[in-house]
């Protein structure tokens, strides 16, 4: 996201008038999958009082910053679990990137075997313009390797097949179909789709990170059946929605962030789509909080939720997007959703 890169490099500039800071170069894309180097350092909830398990609906089970020495390494945008202890993610530099997260006792604690690939255009090759890489959001259904890229600056969302985290040449696979919707013209350049949920095999909802309704609520756009509507959904105040994912049929999770010279934070928040289901599309969709991270609690720019679930309990998992800037981190981190 463009305006976070603003802030980001303002943070920088001021940090190299006091030498504190070397800037790493942009990242070139990877021009094949390739194993990334990575490494783990383990992160405590609170930084003030290390023994926090609790914030809101979550409990802590563990966070790490992950780094890695490859300058393509970053910008991680969208998050889902797949197989295993395995995930798949996008940076919006326009690369996958895979890996296995590494686990002791039920707690995260670092992760292994990293790999990294272009995201392909429709052409067979690699993103020539940030607009064609911009990706901000990721669905992907692991038993079956589909897979639903969201970009921005040009809106679209891009299928695939056959996506496969445990197989990392299946991740140079061509795009299927490229999907334009009309009202997404009209979303700003870069507030465009951040969040995309699959709650069904027929029904799936985008949200805008910054078209909003006079109303304040986020413009999404719901399918059901091969049949898009506009509808509103609630937020969280000064917060833009960056993630969602389907916790069942009806409802959603949605992580939103705010990342500002203010300060940063993050709430997680869950919305009952069933209203708009029903075809009660006219009001707003309201957001019921479920956890809000403030500092002194370990977050950075978190724009990436997965779920897994595992004898009848659910874990969460976010991720930050560290807009390439030494400033910032690439968290990583793991609770357990308890309503």
């Amino acid at each position: 996201m463009q305006i976070e890169r603003i802030f980001a490099g303002a943070v920088i500039a001021a940090a190299l008038a006091t030498g504190a800071l070397a800037v790493r170069a942009p990242p070139a894309l990877a021009f094949a999958p390739m194993a990334l180097p990575l490494s783990a350092t383990p992160l405590p909830l609170d930084r003030d009082d290390p023994g926090r398990s609790q914030v809101g609906a979550l409990r802590f089970m563990g966070a790490v910053q992950l780094r890695s020495p490859s300058a393509l390494f970053g910008g991680v945008s969208g998050l889902r679990a797949g197989r295993g202890d395995r995930m798949l993610a996008i940076s919006d530099t326009g690369n996958w990137l895979a890996f296995t997260t590494v686990e002791r006792g039920g707690r995260l604690v670092g992760v292994s075997d990293g790999v990294i690939a272009p995201i392909l255009q429709p052409d067979g090759g690699a993103a020539a313009t940030k607009a064609d890489g911009d990706a901000e959001a990721l669905e992907w259904d692991p038993a079956s390797g589909t897979a639903t890229i969201v970009y921005e600056q040009d809106h679209r969302l891009v299928h695939f097949a056959g996506i496969d985290a445990d197989r990392p040449a299946s991740l140079a696979a061509v795009p299927t179909r490229t999907e334009r919707l009309t009202p997404m013209t009209g979303w700003p350049s870069n507030g465009g789709g951040e969040a995309i949920a699959t709650l069904t095999d027929s029904v799936r909802i985008v949200i805008s990170e910054r078209k909003q309704r006079p109303d304040g609520s986020h413009i999404a756009l719901l399918t059901r059946g091969g049949t898009t509507v506009e509808i509103g959904v609630g937020g969280a105040e000064d917060h833009a929605p960056t993630d969602a994912i389907a916790l069942d049929d009806h409802r959603i999770l949605v992580l939103n962030r705010r990342f500002s010279p203010m300060g940063q934070s993050s709430v997680l928040t869950l919305i009952d789509l069933a209203p708009a289901l029903a075809g009660e599309v006219t009001a707003p969709l309201p957001a019921r909080e479920l956890a809000r991270l403030v500092p002194p609690l370990t977050l950075d720019n978190m724009e990436g939720l997965a779920i897994r679930r595992s004898g009848g309990r659910t874990f969460l998992y976010m991720v930050s997007d560290d807009n390439l800037s030494g400033l910032q981190k690439t968290v990583l981190m793991k609770f357990e959703l308890r309503l």
